[in-house]
């Protein structure tokens, strides 16, 4: 059976655009933040991608469609990478101009063409824009709050696939010419479109269950308000600037305040695999064990990327590191005491304010960093961030 490009460009679109719609009303559903937002724009300029290129392959003549197709699927790739940045509490101005430059670009290369530039009129620009930015994100994937969760090597795998592949198809279309038969049996728009259907699957899967593994699971939990019970963990916002405080008046007393982050992992591939009511369970477990066995007047708050860390007072590191191994088992005694199917792994990570790390952010993502170390350490529970 041989497949022509306007069959098989609608059969993309069909897949983009129910990958899509199904992430995007997921994300509707679960009113999530930033991360899954900037993923839902990421879907949807993958569809106008989708669209613009099946109607380009039953109507050769709109070669404004091409236009439309190369600057969408830039930019899907770059709120992709957006979004991995988000996911990881980093800065995303300046990012956001580089994505916009490089759309912009990838459109005013066909436009330049004319309507005589045919189907690939500008498809050098899309293509570096497609090897740069699935780069950038893949190495988005491989630091920050990615580290120790599992599932992110998924994402890592398929942005670098896409990078490494769109880099090879631009080599051979500089070298060999759209027109020749390497590049149209081997790297033209057939295979091209099988990789991103698989590709989009994939990434659909992944970045769901990532974003459970964000804010999904670790609930929602929020200050004391007119029919809000508090649960005594605090929103990231709010324990950021309660810690904010804590040391900008330790520093002048020559106090240490340390912040201690507790990390579970798995719980998302729990909900896939045993159901959402069993990892709920574990959660509850986990959050517990870490409010009863907080020193007493202990700011307890949620880090905003799946964890639990609490900010304490402490004489040295030592004791920092003590209070973090009783954490860890007081955790790992709470989930071994659910009937769960399976325990996940556990991670409990330090930072010091008379360390390298000095601001609250600073603190945070220390000690969120150590906590993933520690979570895929075999020597050691408990890391302290230098």
């Amino acid at each position: 059976m041989e497949l022509d490009i306007a069959t098989v460009s609608v059969m993309t679109a069909i897949v983009v655009i129910t990958a899509g719609i199904l992430f995007i009303v997921e994300t509707t559903l679960r009113e999530d933040d930033a991360v899954g937002r900037i993923w839902s724009i990421a879907f949807l300029a993958g569809i106008l991608a989708s669209v613009a290129y099946a109607v380009w392959s039953f109507a050769p003549q709109t070669w404004g469609a091409v236009a439309v197709g190369n600057a969408a699927f830039v930019a899907s790739s770059g709120f992709m990478w957006l979004g991995c940045r988000r996911f990881s509490d980093r800065t995303v101005g300046w990012a956001e101009a580089v994505v916009i430059v490089i759309t912009f670009a990838a459109a005013a290369a066909v436009v330049v063409r004319g309507p005589d530039g045919g189907g690939w009129a500008g498809a050098e620009v899309m293509f570096i824009g497609l090897a740069a930015l699935p780069a950038a994100a893949a190495w988005e994937t491989l630091r920050g709050s990615f580290t120790g969760i599992r599932t992110s090597i998924a994402l890592a795998v398929v942005f670098s696939v896409q990078s490494v592949y769109y880099l090879g198809r631009l080599l051979v279309l500089l070298i060999a010419g759209p027109e020749s038969e390497m590049f149209t049996v081997w790297w033209g728009t057939i295979p091209t479109s099988v990789l991103t259907i698989v590709l989009t699957i994939v990434v659909v899967v992944v970045a769901s269950v990532l974003r459970a593994e964000r804010s999904g699971l670790r609930g929602r939990r929020r200050l004391a308000a007119p029919g809000i019970a508090f649960t005594g963990v605090l929103e990231p916002i709010w324990f950021e600037r309660f810690l904010a405080d804590a040391v900008e008046r330790a520093d002048p007393r020559g106090e240490t305040v340390a912040v201690i982050s507790t990390r579970v992992d798995d719980l998302a591939l729990v909900t896939t695999a045993f159901g959402a009511s069993e990892a709920e369970n574990l959660r509850a477990a986990w959050y517990d064990a870490v409010r009863l066995h907080a020193p007493t007047q202990t700011w307890i708050g949620d880090d905003g990327a799946g964890g639990v860390m609490l900010s304490a007072v402490v004489e040295s590191e030592a004791d920092a590191r003590r209070l973090g191994a009783t954490l860890h088992r007081a955790v790992y005694d709470g989930l071994s005491g659910v009937e769960a199917s399976v325990i996940p792994v556990l991670g409990v990570g330090v930072a010091l304010s008379d360390g390298s790390a000095k601001d609250a952010r600073s603190l945070i993502d220390s000690a969120r960093g150590a906590a993933a170390e520690a979570a895929i350490s075999d020597d050691t529970s408990v890391v302290v961030a230098r």
